[in-house]
């Protein structure tokens, strides 16, 4: 090992106080795209009555921001690959505020699209961003267990935040909640621009730098290079489905179907806002047990198979009280910590170089399918007639083929990027 494998060691210690405040700037981001992103699950009810939507207008509106969200990840991860994290992430972030404030100001289900398209556009850097940093900043060996605490982090912001804004909307519009969340990001970008960096670079310089083919010619070869292997898809797939639910269930369809069982709309949303919560326990105890036992692929059946009874019995159960209520919720979240373990999987066959274009694929396909399954159950109910319980059971029918995918997936976890030392993983 020659002295500059040695520095890049050291940059990557886990003791090293700087990345733990990049780290934590990183985690922001995700908070507030989080924060903005399920606002509209809490909002929703107040801005369907003042702009007169519909059920289905509600839902495809949610999917705007998914869509949007999920075509920019891609060229998301492939900018970070290519100029840096400062720049970009500053820009992602400034871009959320600004869509907020558009929505902030809307008079028009028009305008609303307009701001969720901007907040998804912005939001697309949140997870790439996160994951590049934490692949540069940390040691291989410390990925999981760092991007699973920052999971917890940011869930467990997003539900006090969520629960917040069930609260404020009582005593507050909408349209207030909304130029708040603008304001916060505004001075989030500020934050950004002043202290993200690489490791070894005190000007916020991307680390590979130096001769490029043009950016979309270099995307397009990184896209080719992962598009071919099909444990990515795999694991991609695993990713995209237990997140899909995650946006379904905790962005639209859990508070609906907890009304529709006869809870109060606020008691609903509390209840609600525990599966981010459970979702970021999840993650970071997903990452523990893996490295118990050492296997991403049992560790990924296991959590499966739970979430899918857990989400089962809720949607199945006609008469739960608060408590079980709870408990299900927690768990639905929790198990659904599957989803970051795959960033983890991709750490240990993707190469580092195009580290930023796979996390940024990954997050794409999870969002193109959290944009089909969200509108899907009202189109059942509104096209069909199908209750709004069996409707919802699109969301088992997709851990179901998840699960499948997890059971003929190879083992991922003793495997190392081409070109890296083994390191004991």
């Amino acid at each position: 090992m020659n002295a500059s494998d040695e520095q890049i060691i050291e940059q990557q210690s886990i003791k090293r106080p700087l990345a733990w405040l990049i780290w934590g700037l990183a985690v922001s981001y995700v908070v507030y795209k989080f924060q903005t992103q399920s606002s509209y699950a809490v909002l929703n009810a107040d801005i369907a009555e003042s702009l007169s939507l519909t059920l289905l207008q509600v839902g495809e509106l949610g999917a705007v921001y998914a869509i949007t969200y999920a075509v920019m990840t891609i060229p998301a991860g492939g900018l970070l690959d290519r100029y840096g994290a400062r720049m970009i992430l500053s820009a992602g972030v400034a871009i959320v505020a600004a869509g907020a404030l558009i929505f902030g100001l809307a008079d028009s289900a028009a305008v609303i699209i307009t701001g969720q398209a901007l907040m998804g556009i912005g939001g697309a850097f949140g997870y790439p961003g996160l994951a590049y940093l934490t692949r540069y900043w940390f040691d291989i060996r410390h990925f999981g267990l760092v991007f699973g605490v920052a999971q917890t982090v940011a869930a467990t912001a997003n539900t006090l935040g969520q629960a917040a804004v069930g609260y404020l909307i009582l005593v507050m519009a909408w349209q207030d909640i909304m130029l708040l969340e603008a304001l916060a990001g505004f001075l989030l970008m500020i934050a950004f621009l002043m202290l993200v960096r690489e490791p070894g670079d005190s000007t916020g310089e991307p680390v590979n730098s130096g001769a490029h083919p043009p950016f979309w010619a270099g995307l397009w070869r990184d896209l080719k290079v992962l598009s071919v292997r099909p444990l990515f898809w795999q694991v991609t797939l695993i990713s995209g489905l237990t997140f899909g639910l995650m946006l379904g269930v905790g962005i639209i369809w859990g508070i609906k179907l907890l009304i529709f069982k006869g809870f109060e709309p606020t008691s609903a949303s509390n209840i609600n806002a525990t599966i981010w919560f459970g979702f970021g326990a999840g993650a970071l105890l997903v990452h523990v047990l893996s490295d118990y036992v050492r296997s991403f692929k049992l560790t990924c059946v296991i959590f499966l198979v739970c979430d899918l009874i857990a989400l089962l019995l809720f949607i199945l159960l006609s008469d739960i009280s608060t408590g079980v209520a709870y408990m299900l919720f927690l768990s639905i979240g929790f198990f659904a910590g599957v989803s970051p373990m795959c960033y983890t999987m991709t750490t240990r066959f993707c190469e580092k170089a195009r580290a930023g274009t796979a996390f940024g694929l990954l997050t794409c396909v999870s969002f193109v399918i959290g944009a089909l399954l969200m509108p899907a159950p009202a189109r059942l109910i509104e096209d069909f007639n199908v209750p709004v319980d069996m409707a919802a059971m699109i969301f088992p029918a997709a851990l179901v083929l998840a699960l499948i995918l997890a059971v003929i997936k190879q083992e991922t976890y003793h495997m190392v990027p081409a070109g890296q030392e083994a390191r004991n993983l």
